[in-house]
């Protein structure tokens, strides 16, 4: 009795254990609860937590199901509302694993489903597993993910599970990649198909995203003599060949129309180029290389093209067809940030060398940005095999067409700079058009009878390899807007303040303008355009030479009260503003600027405007004794971009001066943007007064300003006060 009770105790133990095993994990079907079929195959349930699935570990989380139209600048090709994109579900190093219910397979037992990164096959995967047994029936690995053409794309996938018909299966979806590069999954659309239509269906569908997004076929025929799609006008690279890395990828064509930093545009060719950030959608430090099709260089030997940014380590270059060495190589040496930052510059290439020479065109990102930002390349309009002829119509095509160019943004004088650049370009045959190659300087006269014409030293101008010697004055704007167009040699200054003088350059019945500003001085207690309200740098010394330079005039004075996408205020007093961003000297560089000479005068107070972690103001006498040094202590890079919750940047600030142990005396001013750590290493300056009969009351003044704000909110009104700056001299 008591070995039959001991023989029915273990086969009942043995029974219970088999009913464990078979109802481990999620492929447990509890109760019996089986779905007809896959529950929120296509995670469509906005609920905002799983339904039907059930995730373990740290990479699934359900902030990753939305509803991007793009990924990272890829068109997803999402099915319905909402999908799971991994990249949005957590850290890239994350790992885990998402269920699916139990599901009875029906229909035809072919199931299909989107899937997109995953390019660690061996971690990354989807399996179909029997209930119960937990028997993997079908294992799937994104095959297609190549990581340069096929990446974060939603990809048609049919899996064959017709032998299974009936089972009680479920889905298990895992992410076993701890690495940074595709190292997730994107899912979406998981359905059982009812008929051999929709597997077609979902075949053809697959097949038509292949085409689109795969590596194109790359056939050459070395005798032709030109590219194909050199211009990117098909929309993609299609005649382009990937040599090396991630940085240059599809994803990085895009419209000439669209806009980087807001406003900003590229006066690119046609309707396509290539831009290696695309806004943000390519990581900067990615690095990479494609090549054009090989091709034997004909015509005279002139090949043309246009490239944006490509700062530090990005060029294109001439290769030699049989043994890849550079021939020429082109960096884009005119990069300036902000005028010419992603401006597409056209450029040409002398290669008359190799007329007759197998070749091919090379664009390279080889800046990783581990030395600074702009750390990729934008390239448009490859032309090649030339003729000078042809070379000399482009030149005064391209010139027209940016001459004739009416749109410039909001933030940045960026036109006036491009036209600068076409003006002043080395081209490689002489530019057959009316072109100003020196120009007048601005000048600080004292009101009275003045000879414009005689301050047009400098001015000097061509066409094609003549030189111009028509150059004369045309017309005077006084401040008031009134034109004079005659009496140049001894014109009325009496007025005080900034008139405009148009000069022109004649050649064959063609004409060209230039302008300069003259500054007429009532008084010595001021120093000269101390607001900056003639729109340029006349009055003020630059002191630093890497400022840029544009159809004469020093850069650096901008008409913006705004900047960027979130508004916010420079606190500009009047139409300008001296703005670090402008000036063409890089961030962590210095630069200054010296005023006029001035009797202080009055209650012996000053001030000026200033904004920015690098701002500083020095006063000196007129034989270079320093008495004064105040810096800008309003920065505050907290609350972005509300400057009424504390923040402050490029916004500027009253600051007074109290000088008036040294009235009576000579004095200058030199505005400064000082070597600082950490970033926001700009300034900004306005408003330089240096008269004021009795003390500013500024304790109790503020400027007025909207605040910034994000694109759900609404400009509120702030005020910035006044305060006294602190001599730390």
């Amino acid at each position: 009795m008591k070995n039959k009770m001991t023989r029915a105790i273990a086969l009942l133990l043995v029974l219970c254990l088999g009913l464990a095993l078979a109802a481990c994990g999620n492929g447990s079907d509890e109760n019996n609860k089986v779905a007809d079929d896959i529950v929120n195959g296509d995670f469509e349930d906005t609920s905002g937590k799983w339904v039907g699935w059930t995730k373990e570990d740290a990479a699934f989380n359900v902030r990753g199901l939305v509803g991007d139209e793009k990924i990272n600048g890829i068109l997803m090709e999402k099915t319905g509302s909402q999908y799971f994109a991994g990249t949005k579900g957590g850290n890239p190093a994350m790992k885990g694993t998402l269920t699916s219910d139990v599901f009875k397979l029906g229909g035809n037992g072919f199931i299909t489903f989107k899937m997109g990164a995953g390019l660690n096959q061996d971690k990354c995967y989807v399996e179909f597993i029997e209930s119960g047994s937990n028997t993997v029936l079908a294992k799937v690995a994104n095959t297609d993910c190549d990581g340069l053409f096929i990446t974060e794309h939603l990809i048609t996938k049919v899996v064959d599970l017709s032998a299974h018909v009936g089972k009680n299966i479920y889905i298990r979806i895992t992410d076993n990649d701890d690495g940074t590069d595709l190292s997730w999954v994107n899912v979406d659309a998981f359905k059982v198909c009812k008929d051999d239509a929709e597997v077609a269906a979902a075949q053809a569908e697959r097949q038509k995203q292949l085409d689109t997004y795969g590596e194109k076929p790359f056939a050459e025929d070395e005798t032709a003599t030109t590219i194909v799609n050199g211009g990117f006008e098909t929309g993609d690279l299609t005649g382009w060949k990937t040599l090396e890395g991630k940085a240059i990828t599809v994803a990085g064509v895009v419209p000439t129309s669209q806009y980087y930093w807001t406003d900003r545009s590229v006066y690119g060719d046609g309707n396509y180029y290539f831009d290696g950030n695309n806004n943000g959608a390519t990581a900067e430090n990615l690095t990479g290389a494609i090549r054009s099709q090989k091709f034997t260089l004909a015509g005279d030997g002139f090949i043309t093209f246009m490239m944006g940014c490509g700062n530090g380590g990005s060029y294109v270059a001439l290769c030699d067809g049989e043994t890849d060495e550079e021939l020429i190589r082109v960096e884009n040496t005119y990069f300036s940030d902000p005028a010419l930052a992603l401006t597409l510059l056209r450029m040409y290439m002398d290669a008359s060398q190799y007329i007759g020479k197998v070749v091919y065109l090379k664009v390279v990102d080889a800046n990783d940005g581990s030395s600074g930002g702009f750390a990729f390349i934008c390239v448009d309009d490859f032309r090649v095999s030339l003729t000078r002829d042809e070379v000399a119509a482009l030149e005064v095509e391209q010139m027209d067409k940016i001459n004739a160019e009416t749109y410039t943004s909001a933030t940045y004088d960026d036109l006036t700079t491009l036209r600068n650049y076409y003006a002043s370009y080395p081209y490689p045959v002489p530019l057959q058009s009316l072109t100003f190659t020196g120009y007048a300087q601005n000048a600080v006269v004292d009101c009275g009878t003045v000879d414009v014409a005689a301050l047009l030293t400098g001015a000097a101008a061509s066409f094609g390899s003549d030189t111009v010697t028509d150059i004369a004055v045309t017309k005077v704007t006084a401040p008031d807007g009134k034109e004079l167009t005659s009496g140049f040699d001894a014109l009325d200054m009496s007025a005080p303040g900034a008139y405009t003088v148009t000069y022109t350059a004649s050649y064959e019945g063609k004409t060209a303008d230039a302008s300069f500003t003259v500054i007429a001085m009532a008084d010595h207690n001021s120093v000269a355009n101390g607001g900056f309200e003639s729109g340029n740098l006349a009055g003020w010394t630059v002191l630093s030479d890497a400022w840029s330079v544009v159809e004469g005039q020093y850069t650096g004075v901008i008409s913006a009260d705004k900047w960027w996408g979130e508004e916010l205020p420079y606190n500009q007093a009047g139409n300008y503003h001296l703005d670090g961003w402008n000036n063409g000297i890089g961030e962590p560089d210095p630069w200054s600027v010296q005023s006029t000479n001035f009797t202080l005068a009055g209650s012996g107070f000053i001030s000026v405007r200033m904004g920015g972690a690098a701002a500083a103001v020095h006063v000196y006498k007129a034989d270079g004794t320093e008495i004064g040094y105040y810096k800008q202590t309003r920065f505050a890079d907290a609350n972005f971009p509300h400057i009424g919750q504390g923040g402050s940047w490029a916004d500027m600030g009253t600051y007074v001066i109290d000088l008036h142990d040294h009235i009576g005396e000579e004095l200058y001013i030199v505005l400064a943007d000082e070597v600082i750590d950490g970033g926001w290493a700009h300034a900004f300056f306005d408003e330089v007064v240096t008269y004021y009969e009795t003390a500013p009351d500024y304790a109790n003044l503020a400027d007025t300003v909207m605040d910034g704000h994000t694109a759900d909110e609404q400009p509120a009104e702030i005020s910035i006060p006044w305060q006294l700056a602190v001599n730390l001299k």
